[in-house]
């Protein structure tokens, strides 16, 4: 039977590729010009570029007012409302004259901050408003971490791409169907966000239920399932073993510290727990032990700089030399983000998705010689990375020693 059952996905994938490819919905201008999880440069900017009521597509509050009325559990007065990127550091910040705000806090890939929620709740608090809402916005709902929310309960709303946005989006086409071009761009959004979230193919997977019409069906559908997810823990595990070996013979130190484990792997397949990977520190830069590296997982596999104090990571605003390194590295790639805890984050080139693990790249893993080949694309990766890093602080004629002391 689970032979049987496999077969008959197989050919229904094979059937939903080609059509596909026939309806032209791998064209998609955004994922064009930029990466489609590009968290800041495209998702943020372009949600922001609808919920202004400034913004270009020329609707005022229209689309501004639909996002509202699907997530927001307060009537919120658009008589006189503002919509801000970056305001202290939020993604998006709407607020009005009469003292509402709400904090659009948008995460693909980037982790959770220590306290990040609750300090920007304050802040605004601090500034006078009295209704606050905080919209923590995920590829599939995930509620944010206590040490990122602290305190916060019930100001907080966890949100999804793959609900709320899509929902909301497809309600926005049908308020623009007179305008065909501004139409198409949120079809096309839409589409990205999707396939984003593994909803591409969403009449295939009713056509895959379909099968499952008896306890038979269902048992081997349970069954497979139950061992998938013993392969995902073996296809990752094997990832970050070959991965450390790897490391190693390019002459890095992988240290004990933040180390991925089978017991994490498993917590994460399971549970969705996180904070691990392999930490290695850097040479002095500019005669400072300043900088580590880390390599981690949140939904894709990520990297990135970690600013040191006495040989341990501390918060990029400890010390005033760490936001010179922040801002360099950005002007080197655009690529980069940054957070309190890293001077820089991004994620692979590749995409490593071990959360959907459905991406191509993520399931070449399973192949030990594409492995192989991607692990040592990775590391020629990281190790350009860092090059250029250092190449460009000890060629800034701004940096000095004594920025760092």
């Amino acid at each position: 039977m689970i032979t049987t059952l496999l077969k008959q996905v197989i050919h229904l994938n094979r059937e939903y590729a080609d059509l596909v490819q026939q309806e032209r919905r791998t064209f998609n201008i955004f994922s064009i010009l930029r990466s489609e999880d590009d968290e800041v440069n495209l998702h943020s900017r372009f949600l922001f570029e609808l919920l202004n009521p400034q913004g270009t597509h020329g609707m005022g509050t229209r689309f501004l007012e639909l996002f509202l009325e699907q997530v927001c559990p307060i009537v919120f007065d658009l008589t006189e409302v503002s919509v801000q990127r970056e305001y202290q550091n939020m993604d998006i910040f709407i607020a009005n004259d009469a003292q509402q705000a709400i904090i659009l806090e948008n995460k693909i890939y980037a982790p959770d901050q220590p306290k990040q929620l609750l300090r920007y709740y304050k802040a605004v608090r601090k500034a006078g408003y009295r209704d606050v809402i905080v919209l923590y916005l995920t590829l599939y709902g995930d509620p944010p971490g206590a040490e990122s929310a602290g305190n916060l309960d019930d100001e907080v709303i966890a949100l999804s791409y793959a609900d709320d946005i899509v929902a909301w989006l497809e309600v926005c086409i049908e308020a623009v169907d007179a305008y065909p071009m501004l139409r198409e761009t949120l079809a096309q959004y839409q589409r990205l966000i999707e396939g984003l979230t593994g909803q591409a193919l969403g009449r295939e997977i009713m056509d895959i239920k379909a099968l499952l019409t008896d306890e038979e069906t269902i048992k081997a559908a349970i069954s497979i399932s139950q061992a998938l997810l013993e392969i995902q823990i073996d296809v990752q595990f094997a990832f970050w073993l070959a991965l450390e070996e790897k490391l190693v013979a390019a002459g890095f130190a992988v240290t004990e510290y933040w180390k991925y484990s089978r017991k994490n792997v498993e917590a994460y397949c399971k549970k969705g727990a996180r904070r691990y990977g392999l930490f290695f520190n850097l040479p002095e830069l500019l005669g400072e032990e300043l900088v580590a590296f880390f390599i981690g997982v949140q939904q894709r596999v990520y990297y990135g700089f970690v600013p040191l104090e006495h040989s341990s990571p501390v918060n990029v605003n400890r010390q005033p030399g760490f936001a010179v390194l922040v801002e360099l590295l950005k002007k080197l790639d655009q690529g980069w983000s940054g957070s309190p805890s890293m001077i820089g984050w991004r994620p692979t080139q590749r995409k490593f998705d071990f959360q959907t693990f459905n991406t191509p790249d993520v399931l070449a893993l399973i192949d030990t010689g594409k492995r192989d080949v991607y692990l040592d694309e990775l590391v020629d990766e990281i190790t350009i990375a860092i090059e250029r890093f250092y190449e460009a602080c000890e060629s800034d004629p701004h940096l000095s020693d004594e920025a760092y002391l």
